[in-house]
């Protein structure tokens, strides 16, 4: 299927807060086959956070991307011991069968989509080489102040934390992809990548950002903290109690939880089904509410002619239905989340 290069740049930029840069973008979609990666560290449990990446990765591959997710089982290691050793295997797994229930969920066909783990290709004798080489020409503090965001920052850190940004660098050429893409939290190591990849004669990647989700407490959503948080797993029931407990002041569009979720997950999620996002409101205090996009509805929040009680009730309904797949696929797995968390 041919794909209009205008549309597929509007499918790569939408619902983004940053793009390094542009005409670097433009100039990949020139290629027959343009390639992309996003890469996740197997550590806690997943939450509904991951489906802000999840819908964008949707993106890529409707814009003609081959896309590449990394489960990055060895960065779990890195990180503090986030993951044991022991561990890895299981929690890689669990990774992987989340994110393929969440992409079912959201109606994405995922046939150009690949799988694969860092010990697949970074224990190879190259990449080790090349690691050396980043090594020597990077400082601890460049390190440290590239994995910020991203690795856990202590007095009396491992080695394995000012590893971290380099191995994320040097898996965007071993991935042969021309564009890496994160959350905003990861852009301080993607700038480091800017930098010293070209150094080995690799060019510079293009960079795509996602926001992050806010979390339900108004602060950033956190695997850390409980109140903060929507897990993938947790039941109908228990997602509708903490979607009408969240943070949703009236009239208060930015860093709200609800209108995230809604703007950069279910609103995409809706046009590929082709549908609207539907309000069941009962008939006493109004009936039913249509929304066709987005921006009709977050001016409706911001004017104060939406209710929060109202869109709580919308989301919590598609957060369920896109959801459900994965409750269903993970029906029967309670000795892979065992194995995992034991």
């Amino acid at each position: 299927m041919v794909i209009d290069k205008e549309r597929s740049y509007f499918l790569i930029e939408r619902n983004t807060q940053e793009i390094v840069d542009k005409d670097e973008i433009n100039e990949i979609l020139e290629k027959d086959l343009p390639t992309a990666y996003w890469g996740t560290a197997p550590t806690g449990k997943i939450h509904i956070g991951y489906l802000i990446p999840m819908s964008k990765i949707a993106d890529f591959l409707e814009a003609g991307f081959e896309f590449t997710i990394l489960l990055a089982n060895l960065h779990a290691l890195l990180d503090d011991l986030k993951t044991p050793y022991d561990l890895l295997e299981a929690r890689t797994e669990y990774y992987k069968e989340i994110i393929i229930g969440l992409l079912e969920g959201l109606n994405v066909d995922i046939s150009k989509l690949k799988f694969i783990t860092g010990t697949d290709f970074e224990l190879e004798r190259n990449y080790s080489l090349e690691l050396l080489k980043l090594a020597s020409i990077t400082t601890f503090n460049r390190s440290k102040r590239a994995g910020a965001e991203v690795v856990r920052q202590k007095d009396d850190a491992k080695l394995g934390s000012f590893l971290y940004p380099l191995m994320q660098s040097l898996d965007i050429p071993h991935l042969n992809a021309d564009v890496a893409f994160g959350g905003i939290d990861q852009r301080g190591i993607y700038m480091l990548s800017r930098e010293i990849l070209p150094q080995l004669g690799y060019k510079k990647p293009a960079c795509v950002f996602n926001p992050l989700l806010p979390g339900l407490t108004g602060d950033k959503m956190s695997a850390s903290d409980e109140k903060s948080k929507i897990d993938v797993l947790d039941g109908e029931k228990q997602i509708i109690k903490k979607i009408n407990k969240s943070y949703c002041p009236i009239g208060e569009v930015n860093d709200n939880g609800i209108i995230s979720i809604v703007e950069y997950v279910i609103f995409p999620y809706l046009e590929r089904k082709g549908d609207k996002f539907i309000i069941d409101r009962p008939e006493k205090f109004g009936g039913e509410i249509i929304y066709e996009d987005c921006k009709k509805l977050k001016k409706d929040f911001s004017d104060e002619k939406l209710h929060p009680a109202d869109l709580k009730l919308g989301t919590s309904k598609y957060l369920n239905e896109i959801l459900e797949r994965v409750r269903i696929r993970f029906k029967e797995k309670d000795e892979l989340l065992n194995k995992a968390f034991s």
